[in-house]
């Protein structure tokens, strides 16, 4: 588990534009939390976009929940930003 000062030094950095979101989601990140590989093959699951009358947020809440261990998009940022803080 991360330490609270580390985290909140990943946070920072993230605020000042230091740490980018590939960084901040590796494909070690997708390998350990997710059914995909990679940020770009994650991004590729949006490719098709929304049905009718979905919106964009819940469409995209539907892939992470999909792909992914997380719930929604703050969850998985959240867990993203502990384990860079691990690294």
């Amino acid at each position: 588990m991360s330490s609270k000062v580390a985290i909140k030094g990943v946070m920072k950095m993230l605020d000042e534009g230091n740490i980018s979101t590939e960084d901040l989601l590796s494909d070690e990140f997708f390998k350990r939390y997710s059914s995909v590989r990679s940020l770009e093959e994650f991004e590729s699951k949006f490719d098709t976009g929304p049905g009718k009358g979905v919106t964009k947020e819940k469409y995209a809440q539907e892939i992470i929940r999909a792909h992914t261990e997380f719930k929604n998009i703050d969850e998985m940022k959240n867990k993203a930003i502990e384990f860079y803080a691990e690294e």
